[in-house]
């Protein structure tokens, strides 16, 4: 169920145009393990997928076979992929977590840096040229594709949870386990601000110029930034949330909690266009936008995926 839960959650808004409830998948792959995270480049071209059974695997999407598997040791907690499926990095847990980057056409990896441990979230801008990762060592990094050597790392106060980079590279968000939401120009590790929520911030989303950034936290809110200000626009009362995504243009926000509820909001209000309770005993995992915001996909628990449109 969490393998196609994963794969479901990032497909899904392939097909949102034409998905119904009988609807069959063009494939399916079966890994060794648990599949943790999953990317598709932006034309849906090419997929990426990392597992509990240490390896990350690349396919096209014309095929069920992978282009090529990349063994890590590790088990692979995080990936991503650059918008033309260029370049894939994926972050992996352990004592000896390490951020890797590879090319699409090969599987010897580009290069690889050894954090201090598990890497949680790894993020890449849209023409892979700049590659984000938070670590459990209570680090935020950000590498250029070209070397493996930080261009800066930032110690904040807790494990880092999420990561997220914007289109161009230039802003990086980051939340982390000691509440606090960061965000960063690319040139300089001093963030431009830094906002405390009171408790764990699980997600972080961040628009495609890097103008709005979307957070959750455990303490059950959902916030809305501009960047130039660690002030929230609104915050909004969601119970436990999970995951958030925030659209192309930063128009629409999404958010999952762990009491079965969807939301979606408009970035000019912290009051929800519309809710939505999910069937089933567990709550809703992840939650993904299109770029134009006009659908919504989340994942639970149970395994079930959902899709919606906005309106």
């Amino acid at each position: 169920p969490f393998l196609l839960l994963l794969v479901g959650v990032a497909l899904a808004l392939m097909a949102a145009g034409e998905a119904d409830a009988g609807k069959e998948p063009e494939w399916n792959y079966t890994t060794g393990d648990w599949v943790s995270s999953v990317a598709i480049s932006a034309d849906g071209e090419y997929i990426a997928a990392g597992s509990f059974d240490d390896n990350v695997y690349l396919f096209d999407k014309d095929s069920s076979t992978p282009l090529w598997s990349y063994t890590t040791g590790n088990v692979v907690y995080s990936i991503a992929i650059s918008a033309d499926g260029e370049y894939i990095t994926i972050g992996t847990y352990g004592d000896d977590g390490k951020v890797y980057l590879f090319d699409r056409d090969s599987s010897t990896p580009l290069w690889n840096y050894t954090t201090g441990s598990n890497v949680n979230s790894v993020s890449i801008s849209a023409d892979g040229e700049y590659i984000a990762a938070g670590s459990a060592d209570n680090n935020v990094y950000l590498f250029n594709k070209d070397s493996s050597t930080p261009l800066w790392s930032y110690t904040t106060g807790g494990s880092v949870r999420s990561v997220a980079i914007s289109a161009d590279g230039e802003y990086i968000a980051a939340g982390n386990y000691d509440g606090r939401v960061y965000l960063f120009g690319k040139d300089s590790s001093t963030p431009l601000w830094n906002y405390t929520t009171g408790n764990v911030v699980y997600s972080v989303a961040i628009s495609a110029d890097g103008e709005y950034i979307a957070a959750g936290n455990y303490d059950g809110r959902v916030y809305l930034f501009g960047k130039e200000s660690s002030t929230p626009l609104w915050s909004y009362e969601a119970g436990r949330v999970r995951s958030v995504a925030i659209s192309a243009d930063g128009e629409y926000i999404v958010a999952g909690n762990d009491n079965y509820k969807i939301y979606l909001f408009h970035k000019d209000s912290g009051t929800p266009l519309w809710n939505y309770t999910i069937d089933g005993e567990y709550g809703v995992l992840s939650v993904a936008i299109s770029a134009d915001g006009e659908y919504i996909a989340a994942g639970n628990y149970d395994g079930r995926v959902y899709l919606f449109g906005k309106d």
